[in-house]
């Protein structure tokens, strides 16, 4: 037995720990603003937020034109204007087509908002040596698909954050939800963001009102579309997958004469001077299958001289763009 009378108190401080899911505190990370610039009187904002469909953060830009300027924004709404998605190609990010890609005074004049989502998810642990070994697969080159392979399966889900959750971030911002209108919906994008929008309007019947393309690869599961066949297996562990991400096999799974279930117009350009036109490309074998279908339904554009970048691109842009803005502006 000891005394304690004349010592001092003892304090004791009990520390309770919550161990919680490491996703949960990612879940709650609100959208953090990462830029914003004033170009064509409207505003460009890139945005980073958590994403839970590929467990890391995500970044993207949304331009915005300013409404303080009359401009046509369809449907008698004074407020809310709709949208344009771009889907960019092998290893950009949305600064490519933000910073070359020539669509904002279009934008402006017509009265539309343009989103440009990366094209990967980037940040995560690494997967495999395979992930960051080449560009055109992994990082970079998400393909839009929605990976069933081991390891990829949990990060590499691009096809649901560009139809899904990138449209449930933007509402949760509410400087983007009281400018747009989330239910007139256009898509287009370039090469492999050109068959992402070919892909993901077919397999989203209804949901965008237009759809175009820069040079797209159309027929990527075909064996002499290497990009494609790289990224298939990488992504899809079943090869009987493939053909429900390839564009030109969507079509022709589709009745006779019921393009128009799937979005209202199609605009595809592709450059004669591009490299990968006859090797990768493909884009007849859509336009093919797209005619017979539905008989005059799409516009296809060889455009003499022109290559696979954003020159090309940037020539041509306002003219997509105004393609889609008729779509979305009418009632």
């Amino acid at each position: 037995h000891t005394d304690t009378s004349t010592q001092p108190p003892i304090n004791i401080i009990i520390i309770i720990i919550i161990m919680s899911d490491e996703n949960d505190e990612k879940v709650l990370f609100k959208p953090e603003i990462l830029s914003t610039v004033k170009v064509h009187a409207g505003y460009l904002h890139r945005i980073k937020h958590y994403s839970p469909c590929n467990k890391c953060h995500m970044t993207f830009a949304i331009y915005i034109p300013s409404d303080e300027d009359d401009f046509p924004v369809g449907n008698g709404n004074a407020r809310k204007m709709p949208l344009i998605l771009y889907l960019s190609g092998l290893t950009c990010d949305d600064t490519n087509v933000s910073q070359k890609g020539n669509a904002f005074e279009t934008c402006k004049q017509s009265g539309v908002c343009f989103v440009m989502p990366d094209t990967s998810p980037r940040g995560h642990e690494k997967i495999d040596e395979e992930e960051s070994a080449s560009w055109d697969f992994g990082i970079g080159a998400g393909f839009y698909v929605n990976a069933t392979t081991k390891g990829y399966a949990e990060h590499y889900n691009m096809e649901t954050y560009a139809t899904k959750e990138l449209e449930q971030v933007c509402k949760s911002i509410d400087f983007i939800n009281d400018k747009v209108d989330f239910n007139r919906q256009s898509i287009m994008g370039h090469s492999m963001g050109g068959h992402g929008a070919l892909t993901l309007a077919l397999r989203n019947p209804g949901k965008y009102r237009s759809v175009s393309a820069f040079a797209p690869i159309a027929n990527p599961s075909a064996k002499d579309c290497p990009w494609g066949q790289k990224a298939f297996k990488g992504y899809l562990k079943d090869e009987n997958e493939w053909k429900m991400h390839d564009a030109t096999e969507l079509v022709k799974m589709m009745e006779p004469g019921t393009m128009k279930t799937v979005t209202k117009a199609i605009l595809i350009d592709q450059g004669d001077a591009d490299t990968f036109y006859k090797t990768q490309l493909h884009p007849e074998r859509f336009q093919e299958a797209a005619e017979k279908n539905t008989k005059g339904f799409m516009k296809y554009n060889v455009r003499e001289g022109y290559d696979h970048s954003y020159w090309f691109i940037s020539t041509f842009m306002h003219d997509h763009v105004a393609f889609h803005a008729i779509k979305l502006l009418s009632t």
